[in-house]
């Protein structure tokens, strides 16, 4: 595989920040990552939480009579922007237009130079509120808020830092000020403790001047660097061994269905010694899947690292059915972990085990290349080792650490630090947090005026973010191909999309239990690991994807190995019976929370007795016998009803002829796709809004969701619906989050399907004594923009759109997305590259004609406690 290193510049300021500049000129784009060394385990006692608030509050930081650093991060045109709170650290990223960068620069220097400038007591109070929020629900980590507090309280010794809840708890929140956060910022938000790394389409030998002049003075400072201090002592601490309890603990939270959760204290991470980790995740994600096999509660299985700078963690998360006995789980996941690292005690045994660690080390190797190819990924891994190991090379020195690792040693870190008796167990029952709600709604804060001019944050390359050449190639099998050659990096994807999905069939549950039971039957081309490719395969309403990623030189392995996958996917009795006995108890139980009642019935209000109005039930998919599965795959992947996109770093002239003897080759059924359900006929217009309910006794949120039927989609449209929602989600954050903290967040997002078939939702949560407030809040805003789309808030809505874009164009896995996603909708391949074209041509008008035809055919759905619910529902219902 080609070296995937960049070219580097390493500044050492005087005030003792440290910058790294790499550059990528693969698109013009740029990454800037802010590592500040301060996190949950900075904490003051008491005080949990607080590293996580102030990153929050930073984002609403102003310099005086400056906007918000959230509005200048928009007028600079930043496509992505989000910000994390670890252990040890809080990140803060970044990804904009190459054109952006000294505002970036200068932007990021004010924020983390002053986080809480401009904040005043009634800001930091409903922020406060929207970290309480976050605590209620499943946030970007994955976990619901509580869920990683328990962990981490099982796992570490009373009184360890990083024993304590990272996002705090409701008795912490309510005992922090907003001078606590002000004591907090100036003593860790220094440059000495702050490292700054920028990566992209950098102009290396101009980059000195972009710093010196936009970061404030005190941060960039005169005279020679300060030599910081060590932040990973040169003998790392053996991690304590804290005491199994006799009974494992048990949480209520808003999970779905019962949770496992088991841990292992491990050494820290962020040097060269730590790679090993990252093998034995990978280890455990192949192998632990067999534990669903010896319980039959067990109905998924995940595995994730917490790297820290005194320990690291490795969390095993467990999807459990009914959760009758989770200590038996327990045991057969344990199990599982002790028999992926022992081997049989002869020569057969042995080779076997070194065969897996080389599979193993392959699929890592190409793990690090497709992570390089992700800017932001990168940027903030390099940002982490180098901050905390003081090396600038580290990043690359732990990929060669990667590569060097021998099965020996691996096996022998697992015998050590994954023993059963340091696996620590948390069990998770589906109710409420028990986090109260608050004692009086807080007053809603104005909202912050951008104080940018319109107009003035398209750059040129956001209008071209979607413009690469694709060749189309139609086999005479009825597949159509489409390549996509992106230079830069040695990686390829292929993607594969079969028309039909989970509303397709002649009986309810089919197309559920055939994707769940399906399995390819023959390997003749060989296994994944056999040359290190990752791969995957998904399920959607209209459609089924299958994935192919790895390094460039694999690319005919890839087609050779899809090609046999698609061929050969299949079922069995076998397989049916399994998923009757292990995952349809789950699938039934899932069944029957709220929030999947609630969606059942949305989609039903919205498409009736349309297929896309129906979402098969576990009790239906138990209706299905194993020929009717196969049937169905036999019907579904068929050549004539597959699209398939490669992107990545290639020669055409030498992937087509593979493309031809590999996919060409495969023949099955008639060369066309299955039939395409039409769009069915919009509801008919009303004044009244229709309402559904959904009970869950005693919930302190209540799920929210606003959505109505659109007009079958094109292209055009598309454009429209998107602007729709990015106006929504825009407004709905500054009504329920900003203004109030009565809300985590709400997002907003067009859905089209194939056949046109298009709806629009907007889907949160919001504090149950607000539900009124804010559904009513919501509701206003879509008829505000009945009546009025403004120039400044459309020509905002379409530079946010182009700026996503124009970040996220940067991938080969996009380029798959967005060429599978066009075709699978029906639209032709030249839509993609028409995308800022058809945002830039929608007017003022169109979107107010869409915005009156969405209030009229309007749903509102409510999941929640009974009496407030209903009471904001009957608010809403009256025209």
């Amino acid at each position: 595989m080609r070296d995937v290193s960049f070219p580097l510049r390493d500044f050492r300021m005087a005030s003792g920040l440290r910058v790294v500049v790499e550059h990528d000129a693969r698109s013009p784009v740029v990454a800037v990552v802010a590592v500040v060394g301060a996190g949950g385990s900075s904490d003051p006692g008491g005080r949990e939480g607080l590293a996580h608030l102030v990153e929050h509050l930073a984002f609403r930081s102003h310099p005086a009579g400056a906007p918000s650093a959230t509005a200048r991060l928009e007028a600079a045109g930043a496509g992505h922007s989000n910000a994390s709170t670890s252990l040890d650290y809080t990140a803060y990223e970044t990804l904009a237009p190459k054109e952006a960068l000294a505002t970036l620069v200068k932007m990021e220097g004010q924020r983390l130079s002053a986080p809480i400038a401009g904040i005043s007591p009634e800001v930091f109070a409903v922020e406060r509120e929207v970290v309480r929020n976050e605590l209620r629900q499943r946030n970007e980590t994955g976990y619901v808020g509580q869920v990683f507090s328990w962990i981490s309280a099982a796992s570490y010794p009373k009184g360890d830092p990083y024993s304590r809840p990272v996002v705090g708890s409701h008795d912490s929140l309510s005992a922090l000020t907003l001078a606590d956060a002000q004591r907090f910022a100036r003593t860790h938000y220094r440059p000495e403790n702050v490292t700054l790394v920028i990566a992209g389409d950098v102009d290396l030998a101009g980059v000195e001047a972009i710093l010196t002049q936009n970061l404030p003075p005190a941060w960039v400072g005169t005279g020679l660097p300060l030599a910081p201090d060590t932040r990973l002592p040169a003998n790392p601490v053996v991690p304590a061994v804290v005491p199994i309890p006799k009974t494992m603990p048990v949480y209520a939270a808003a999970v779905p269905t019962p949770e496992l959760y088991l841990s292992w204290v491990l050494p820290r991470g962020f040097d060269e010694a730590s790679a090993v980790h990252d093998f034995v995740g990978e280890g455990l994600d192949s192998n632990l899947w067999e534990s669903m096999r010896n319980d039959g509660d067990i109905a998924g299985i995940k595995t994730e690292l917490v790297p820290g700078t005194r320990s690291s963690m490795l969390i095993v998360s467990v999807q459990l059915s009914h959760g009758d006995h989770p200590e038996r789980s327990a045991e057969k996941v344990l199990d599982q972990v002790h028999k992926a690292w022992s081997q049989e005690l002869n020569a057969g045994g042995v080779l076997g085990q070194e065969f897996s660690f080389q599979s193993l080390r392959r699929q890592v190797v190409t793990g690090m290349a497709l992570e390089s190819e992700r800017l932001l990924a990168r940027t903030k891994q390099r940002a982490l080792l180098t901050h905390f190991t003081l090396d600038v090379r580290s990043y690359t020195r732990r990929q060669q650490a990667l590569m060097g690792l021998g099965g020996g040693k691996v096996t022998d870190f697992a015998y050590e630090w994954l023993q059963r008796g340091r696996a620590h167990a948390v069990f998770v029952k589906p109710g409420e947090s028990g986090i109260p709600t608050l004692v009086a709604p807080l007053a809603k804060v104005s909202a912050e005026e951008s104080g940018l001019e319109p107009g003035h944050r398209v750059t040129p390359s956001m209008l071209t973010a979607t413009t690469t050449p694709v060749q189309v190639l139609k086999l005479d099998n009825g597949m159509e191909v489409l390549l996509a050659p992106r230079p830069g990096l040695p990686v390829v994807r292929v993607g594969a999309a079969m028309g039909g999905g989970l509303t397709y069939g002649a009986k309810p549950g089919v197309a559920d239990l055939a994707n769940w039971g399906s399995f390819r039957e023959s390997y003749f081309e060989g296994h994944l690991s056999d040359w290190g490719l990752h791969g995957g395969s998904r399920s959607r309403m209209d459609h089924v994807r299958v994935d192919l990623a790895g390094t460039a030189g694999n690319v005919g392995n890839m087609l050779a190995m899809l090609a046999e996958q698609l061929s050969t996917t299949r079922t069995s009795e076998d397989a049916v019976r399994f998923l009757r006995e292990q995952v349809l108890p789950w699938r039934e139980a899932v069944d029957t929370r709220p929030e999947v009642l609630a969606n059942r019935e949305l989609m039903r209000a919205l498409y009736g007795v349309h297929p896309y109005g129906g979402e098969a039930t576990g009790a239906q998919m138990g209706q299905v016998s194993w020929s009717e599965a196969q049937s169905w795959l036999e019907d579904v992947y068929r050549p004539g009803n597959t699209v398939v996109v490669v992107a990545g770093e290639f020669d055409v002239k030498e992937v087509e002829p593979m493309v031809r003897k590999y996919l060409g080759g495969w023949s099955r059924g008639k060369p066309q796709p299955v039939v395409v359900p039409p769009a069915p006929a919009l509801p008919a217009a009303s004044p009244r809004v229709s309402t559904l309910f959904t009970s869950r006794p005693g919930a302190t949120q209540g799920q929210v969701q606003l959505a109505c039927r659109l007009p079958t989609a094109t292209p055009e449209l598309e454009a429209r619906y998107a602007l729709m929602a990015e106006l929504l989600e825009v407004k709905a954050y500054q009504e329920t989050r900003a203004g109030t903290g009565a809300s985590y967040g709400f997002g907003a997002s067009p859905f089209i399907a194939r056949g046109g078939a298009a709806h629009l939702v907007v889907r949160g949560m919001l504090d149950a004594q607000r539900l009124e407030e804010g559904i009513g809040a919501l509701r206003a805003t879509l008829a505000g923009f009945v009546k009025d789309v403004s120039a400044a808030d459309l020509e905002q809505a379409r530079s946010r759109l182009l700026a996503q874009q124009a970040v996220s164009f940067i991938t080969t896995n996009e380029w798959v997305d967005a060429l599978l996603s066009a075709r699978v909708k029906g639209f032709p391949v030249e839509a993609v590259a028409q995308r800022p074209a058809h945002l830039q041509a929608v007017t003022a008008d169109q979107l107010k004609q869409e915005f009156d035809g969405c209030l009229q055919r309007l749903v509102v759905s409510v999941t929640g406690d009974e009496a407030r619910s209903r009471a904001a529902l009957q608010a809403v219902s009256v025209p």
